[in-house]
């Protein structure tokens, strides 16, 4: 049965999985990327969402509003940086989410917001949370304030979309270019 629901869908996917495959076989990685999955799943839970499905060493989510989104993206990130590494290899996580109208279909979910809340996954890089701008337009006045305008992108079939990053670590002060980004880098200033 088709319904139609109204929520922030996120993706957090394990990032740095496939090097540690290869570096300490199977058994290992497998343990380590199932204990980021089971981070994801928890810090779902723990701020009202709900998993829609695990993809591998993904987890799709929706929670019912982006406030919450934020804070479990936010928690995911610690979550991770709390593991101990696996022989030296710490992995991290790549997390994107938007709030919009989607299809419940038989506890799958389907439509733009998915489709977009999965590229903004895409074009994370390990360690960092992207959202929409809409998506921050939602948010309380705290959590906006951790936002921070990064540029537009494109997406199939919706044009310029204008991205956000979250952030999340204390004194994150690093300027994130991502691909297919064409505008040049700021000059090196100093402060006397």
């Amino acid at each position: 049965m088709e319904k139609p629901i109204e929520g922030a869908i996120l993706f957090a996917d394990v990032s740095g999985s496939t090097k540690l495959y290869d570096t300490v076989g199977d058994t290992l990685a497998f343990a380590a990327v199932q204990s980021c999955v089971e981070a994801f799943i928890a810090c779902t839970q723990a701020k009202g969402g709900r998993v829609i499905k695990t993809i591998g060493d993904e987890v799709m989510a929706v929670f019912p509003d982006a406030n919450a989104a934020t804070l479990a993206a936010i928690d995911m990130q610690n979550a991770l940086e709390q593991l101990p590494p696996t022989s030296g290899v710490r992995l991290g996580a790549r997390i994107g989410y938007h709030f919009g109208a989607a299809i419940d279909r038989d506890g799958d979910l389907c439509g733009d917001s998915v489709n977009l809340a999965a590229r903004l996954s895409g074009v994370a890089i390990r360690g960092q949370i992207i959202t929409s701008r809409t998506t921050v337009d939602r948010l309380n006045t705290v959590l906006r304030a951790s936002c921070r305008q990064l540029h537009a992108i494109e997406v199939k079939g919706k044009g310029e979309v204008d991205i956000c990053e979250v952030l999340w670590q204390e004194g994150d002060q690093t300027v994130t270019v991502l691909a297919g980004h064409n505008a040049e880098a700021p000059k090196a200033t100093t402060l006397q």
